[in-house]
């Protein structure tokens, strides 16, 4: 079962966006300036995609009823300074999320980098970084080594794993967005590799971006991560990086 994509404006359902090519002639106009809610259903679940900042409210109430009849697993796809995507099993809990998001339509994010220590013993940590942070080393394919550079106190991406996941989406290259010195990505998830050059422990977080992605979207990824203490060969002082987009326990909007 895959169906065509079913529109919702102005509370009312559209069965085609040709109904509507006289207001809009994109799906972006249609989600960020008309305020068209567009929900797909599929083998794999429910898909509902908006842009929060948009007047959609009557549309979001109809896509509320509208899920409690549909097939689960929801994914809740929504605009807010960039894409969110969430997942949930059981349609009041898609509807709760829904009607939170309604009543924080007026929220402007102030960052678009959020970094939060996390206990191990209390987290659903992914193999990798359980493995990392015990064993305190990883396959280098799974990490990104970064170096100090004293003349300026900052730290360059000076090697990107294969099978990372910025190297996933960018290209294993320490030229890509992520890696970029300079930013407030960069200032702000850095904040940590000091300590962990300096006690030589390893540090276990969680970070979720918002990040421009090569088809020119934002969207928020949320990682957990494992930093350990690294030395290059030619002595120079540094982190090793490895993480995994997954659940984390930071709650932007």
């Amino acid at each position: 079962m895959d169906t065509s994509p079913i529109w919702i404006s102005h509370g009312h359902l559209v069965r085609s966006p040709q109904e509507l090519s006289h207001v809009a002639d994109s799906e972006d106009q249609l989600l960020h300036r008309e305020g068209v809610v567009k929900i797909r259903v599929s083998e794999k679940g429910t898909t509902v995609r908006w842009s929060v900042f948009a007047s959609n409210w009557a549309s979001l109430y109809f896509t509320m009823d509208w899920l409690r009849t549909s097939p689960g697993p929801f994914r809740l796809e929504y605009f807010l300074v960039g894409w969110f995507d969430e997942t949930y099993a059981e349609a009041h809990e898609a509807v709760d999320r829904i009607h939170t998001l309604l009543s924080k339509s007026d929220v402007h994010i102030m960052s678009r980098t959020f970094v939060k220590e996390a206990d191990p013993k209390l987290s659903r940590m992914p193999d990798l970084l359980q493995d990392a942070l015990t064993d305190r080393t990883v396959n280098p394919d799974f990490a990104i080594d970064l170096a100090l550079d004293p003349k300026d106190d900052r730290f360059k991406v000076m090697r990107v794993g294969d099978r990372t996941p910025i190297a996933e989406l960018f290209g294993a290259t320490p030229v890509a967005y992520p890696c970029v010195n300079g930013g407030s990505y960069d200032q702000i998830v850095s904040e940590i590799y000091p300590r962990v050059i300096r006690t030589g422990e390893p540090h276990y977080g969680h970070v979720f971006a918002a990040m421009n992605t090569p088809d020119r979207t934002v969207r928020w990824y949320p990682y957990q991560r494992v930093v350990l203490p690294h030395l290059f060969p030619d002595g120079t002082r540094g982190v090793t990086v490895v993480s995994q987009v997954a659940n984390v326990d930071i709650q932007v909007v």
